[in-house]
């Protein structure tokens, strides 16, 4: 009994061991099996379908409240500060006076320029100018009869006609250079036919001068000792004589010209700005003065370039005062201007025309729109960290008036598409620069379609052509080679 009890023992332990073998040997079948087949759930491509959505691109950053314009000035002389009108907070109007300079000396300077002046337009100037006009009118009278003897009447009148034709003929060019309408080219045409004729005209005068007049002007007896003539000779004008009476009688034409400007211009006739500087010397000079004593005296005077508030002031009574900036207006009229900074990463958000929303610190309840005025070139380092510097100003007047430096939080939007077709962007695969294309599921293998793409973001992008809602796309675009 003790043997066959063993015996049971020892044949139980056997089939015991027995089982364990086998249970750790088909365990063994099942784990080759498994991991020699993928799953089905790994052979399934990852896909999308693609849907709408919103995709708006926007960045966040600080600024304040800065004016809408700002100036610092001061006087643009030297000199002792005699008066003082304004204090600092003060409300003030471009063009008012703010201070002023003691003046005593320049006023008597400017008073004595203007009376010179006035001098010029009396009844005693005017009847010097009219007596001028008289002297170089028989000047030009002397000239002209002392040209005409030398060169003979006919040739004189000849070469005023070629001279008049030949003016004629500028005047007409110019006129067809503004218009080339038929009647200013009827006009160069007629003008070069007269000048043309001026031109025999003065042509057959010189050979008349030249074989004629000089031999029956200037032809003189020449006698002895007893007074008998014994020959004629031809003593004409020469090249130098001649050259002498025409710039003679240029110059007194010139002389009569600037002497009657001068005296239309005393007697209101004309204005200085219709006649030549040559003909106003006198005038000129003295006018020079006036506005030199009038400019030293108004720069006495402080003035506000711009409308806005007293935001700094260095001026005290008595103390002198110069070119350095003494005054600053800051104008903070609305719309407000709020001067801000953008992350470096966001400077593709950043465009003049882009919208911003902008809440005030001093206003936390309220948002307000606005949009980028300015983006300035270059990044700004001040801060330790390079920032993109902008200019927001708001679109409508705020009912709050706030202080200059209220600080502000700005959000930019950069771009927006709403209810667009959307594709995650792990779609897409770029082909080109800036040109790409996804891989449309079609009977459960993949196709490529090329897409037109808008806005991206981190995860999704703007389709503007290619896809349309409910297509379905595979994910992962670098899986097809």
């Amino acid at each position: 009994m003790r043997n066959t009890g063993r015996a049971r023992f020892t044949k139980n332990r056997w089939m015991v061991f027995s089982l364990i073998a086998l249970a750790i040997a088909l365990g063994a079948g099942i784990y080759y099996y498994s991991t020699s087949r993928p799953s089905e759930a790994e052979s399934t491509v990852q896909t999308s379908t693609i849907g709408t959505g919103d995709i708006v691109l926007s960045a966040t950053g600080l600024g304040t409240l800065v004016p809408n314009q700002e100036v610092a000035f001061g006087f643009k002389n030297s000199g002792e500060v005699e008066e003082v009108l304004v204090s600092l907070g003060d409300q003030v109007e471009a063009g008012q006076v703010l201070a002023r300079q003691q003046s005593s000396t320049l006023e008597l300077q400017y008073k004595q320029a203007a009376g010179n002046l006035a001098a010029l337009r009396s009844p005693a100037e005017v009847a010097a100018a009219e007596q001028a006009v008289q002297d170089a009118r028989e000047s030009l009278t002397a000239a002209k009869d002392d040209l005409q003897y030398m060169i003979g009447p006919e040739m004189f009148i000849a070469e005023e006609r070629v001279a008049e034709a030949g003016q004629e003929v500028q005047l007409a060019k110019a006129a067809l250079r503004q218009d080339a309408s038929d009647a200013n080219k009827q006009r160069l045409a007629e003008a070069e036919s007269a000048l043309a004729r001026a031109q025999e005209t003065l042509t057959y005068a010189y050979y008349n001068y030249s074989n004629s007049y000089t031999v029956q002007t200037f032809t003189y007896p020449i006698r002895n000792n007893q007074g008998t003539t014994v020959r004629r000779d031809l003593i004409a004008p020469t090249d130098a004589e001649l050259l002498g009476a025409r710039a003679a009688f240029a110059l007194a034409q010139a002389n009569l010209s600037d002497a009657q400007n001068y005296l239309d211009v005393l007697k209101g006739s004309k204005t200085v700005d219709q006649v030549p500087t040559s003909s106003l010397t006198s005038l000129t000079e003295v006018r020079l003065a006036y506005d030199s004593a009038k400019a030293a005296l108004d720069a006495t005077e402080l003035t506000a370039p711009i409308s806005g508030t007293i935001t700094a002031i260095d001026l005290n009574v008595g103390e002198e005062s110069g070119a350095a900036a003494v005054l600053t207006i800051s104008n903070t009229d609305q719309p407000y201007t709020i001067d801000a900074y953008l992350d470096e990463t966001d400077w593709d958000k950043a465009k003049v025309g882009y919208s911003a929303t902008v809440t005030f610190d001093l206003l936390p309840d309220n948002s307000y729109t606005g949009k980028i005025t300015q983006v300035y070139p270059a990044l700004d380092d001040a801060s330790g960290t390079s920032m993109v510097h902008i200019t927001v100003r708001l679109d409508e007047k705020i009912d709050a008036g706030l202080p200059v430096g209220s600080t502000a939080s700005v959000d930019v939007t950069g771009g927006e598409a709403l209810d667009a077709v959307l594709v995650p962007t792990s779609a897409l695969k770029e082909v080109e620069t800036g040109k790409f294309v996804v891989y449309l599921m079609k009977n459960g293998a993949p196709v490529e379609q090329h897409v037109e793409i808008g806005l991206q973001d981190i995860l999704y992008a703007e389709v503007k052509s290619g896809l349309k809602r409910g297509d379905v796309v595979l994910t992962d675009a670098t899986a097809i080679e």
